[in-house]
């Protein structure tokens, strides 16, 4: 199961990856994660953004993938913030073979103001209810948090805390299946 969703997942990375806009890389001694991120369209009102993400901890013996459309605005007249909502479907596997397939909304936020000379904060929430999750899983709840930093133009880094929690189907209780602080960059071309 997990090769297959790997395999997947490869194959869709390799198709966005000519025109891809942007690639995140975090890690620290557990865990790492990939995220490219290629906008749809971009006009007056905002960005619709496409990104897909391979997640590997370790740790916690978790693996997944997960595919995301989200829609990005900057609200108002506040320079540096940007808003947004969006959907991410994952799918993997964590600790003894326990595989999930879940379907989450969520909303995502940065605010990097000009008078911090590159500096900002971002964050993100999506959840998955008991309606859109299956096979072993009833919910997700992915948060994260990142302090980042503008060293150049088109890089950016980071480091942030990134939470992630299953509630299984045979437990019945609330599990977590990625529990980390990263450091990373964000470089977009």
């Amino acid at each position: 199961m997990t090769l297959r969703i790997l395999l997947a997942l490869a194959l869709c990375l390799a198709a966005t990856a000519a025109a891809a806009d942007s690639i995140d890389i975090g890690f620290n001694d557990e865990s790492f994660q990939l995220t490219y991120e290629r906008p749809l369209a971009r006009d007056d009102y905002g960005t619709t953004l496409a990104n897909a993400r391979f997640l590997y901890n370790g740790d916690e013996s978790t693996t997944l993938g997960s595919l995301g459309l989200d829609f990005l605005g900057a609200p108002g007249n506040l320079p540096g913030l940007e808003l947004g909502v969006g959907a991410k479907a994952y799918a993997g596997s964590a600790d003894h073979s326990t595989d999930f397939i879940n379907l989450a909304l969520g909303l995502r936020g940065a605010y990097a103001p000009p008078q911090l000379w590159g500096l900002g904060l971002a964050g993100r929430l999506y959840y998955a209810p008991k309606i859109f999750s299956f096979r072993d899983s009833e919910r997700l709840l992915e948060s994260e948090v990142r302090l980042t930093y503008a060293v150049l133009p088109k890089v950016k880094l980071y480091v942030g805390y990134q939470n992630m929690r299953l509630k299984e189907d045979r437990r019945k209780e609330n599990w977590t299946i990625d529990d980390a602080l990263r450091i990373g960059f964000v470089g977009s071309f």
